[in-house]
């Protein structure tokens, strides 16, 4: 009986201590220690792809990056992981490397910088809200972002949330692998070829060009919304890609849960909303890749809608509201499907006041035929070529309003 009551004493005991030592370790939590659970990524604008390696350190000491030995061009703040080094949980950095071949002019670029690290250990602590139920995601994402002349953007991001960190330039190491006379050789072949001149990312560049400057500064964000509408109600918006100048893009849904929801309007009652996304402020869009369906024909439609290049001017340029007199701003995109699903216009549109932007044509996705689904705003100026080498002419065809 005697043993029993020892054993019992002792095993209480154990407990108490195990219990002890569980609550200390529980008190010295990675966020106590500074600390967090994180991995690295990294990013390159849509259509103007770059080989990157990014990598970070705290006091000196490497804790974790990422890289690929292919071009990536997954959209500005999108990210594609290569590698990820260091523990789970690993300390804020306190600065960057980054190095990365340059997909438009062939140069290499690099550089280290120092990281803001107070303000990351805030934003680790802190979390982000949600916007799609309004709980705090963590930070769990470090991304890093090269573009064209040597701009380089790191973000942190929480889920949906992208935060921006900081933003630098490298410094341009000259001509990737300029004394591989093989490689160049090879560089030179694939560039001529018809297949790279008339690729979907050639003729983004013809009809859009390198903004640089717009990765260095960085994009604006305006409150605006897409609409829809159907003249016979037989057309049914399926996919719409918003292109931005910098490489980012998103896409709107009909549902009204998504992040950025497409607003159903009657034919020629467009009733003004405010924006209702759960996401607000969205950069304005360069080009718009859209898919609607003919629901009596079950036939899917396309059509890449190439963005007035006014657009920006007419959305922050303030107007009078005719009636009540008020300052307002043009607030959506509304775009109206005529009768048979084959074309279609591009309304902006505020209270008691609409512009028209430009009409398009929509072509059928299915045949084999077609090779270009290009609609172009009346008065478009093609932009002028900066890039190092000269850039081919695609052969693209395009619709163009009279």
């Amino acid at each position: 009986m005697e043993i029993l009551l020892i054993k019992e004493n002792f095993m209480r005991i154990a407990n108490y201590i195990f219990s002890f030592f569980v609550l200390m370790a529980s008190c010295q939590s990675p966020k106590d220690k500074e600390k967090f659970k994180w991995n690295a990524g990294i990013s390159s604008p849509k259509y103007y792809s770059a080989v990157p390696f990014v990598e970070y350190f705290y006091q000196g000491k490497s804790i974790a990056g990422a890289s690929t030995s292919v071009g990536v061009g997954q959209g500005w703040g999108i990210t594609m992981g290569g590698y990820t080094g260091g523990d789970i949980f690993k300390p804020v950095p306190d600065s960057v490397f980054v190095k990365w071949s340059c997909g438009v002019d062939d140069i290499l670029y690099e550089r280290g910088y120092k990281l803001p690290r107070k303000k990351m250990i805030q934003l680790f602590r802190k979390g982000a809200v949600n916007p799609n139920n309004a709980k705090i995601d963590d930070y769990t994402l470090l991304v890093g972002g090269t573009a064209p002349g040597g701009s380089v953007t790191i973000w942190m991001k929480a889920g949906q949330v992208i935060t921006e960190i900081v933003k630098f330039k490298a410094h341009n190491k000259g001509i990737w692998m300029k004394g591989n006379i093989e490689y160049q050789k090879l560089m030179k072949e694939i560039k001529n070829s018809k297949e790279y001149i008339n690729s979907e990312t050639s003729i983004y560049l013809y009809l859009h060009g390198v903004p640089y400057s717009v990765w260095e500064k960085g994009e604006k964000k305006y409150d605006y919304d897409i609409g829809f509408s159907s003249e016979d109600g037989l057309v049914k918006p399926k996919i719409v890609t918003i292109n931005s100048t910098d490489g980012s893009w998103y896409q709107s849904w009909t549902n009204k849960a998504s992040i950025n929801s497409i607003d159903i309007f009657k034919w020629e009652n467009y009733n003004y909303l405010e924006n209702n996304n759960l996401k607000r402020q969205e950069k304005l869009p360069v080009q718009i890749d859209l898919k609607w369906k003919i629901t009596n024909q079950d036939k899917m439609m396309h059509g890449i809608l190439v963005m007035p290049q006014n657009l920006e001017e007419l959305v922050s340029k303030p107007y009078i509201n005719s009636i009540s007199n008020k300052t307002e701003y043009y607030n959506r995109i509304i775009i109206i499907s005529y009768k048979g699903g084959g074309k279609g216009i591009l309304w902006l549109t505020g209270k008691n006041k609409k512009i028209k932007l430009m009409e398009f044509i929509m072509l059928d996705s299915e045949d084999k035929n077609i090779k270009s689904y290009y609609s172009l705003p009346k008065g478009f100026v093609f932009p002028k070529w900066e890039g190092r080498e000269p850039l081919k002419t695609p052969e693209i065809e395009y619709w163009q309003e009279k």
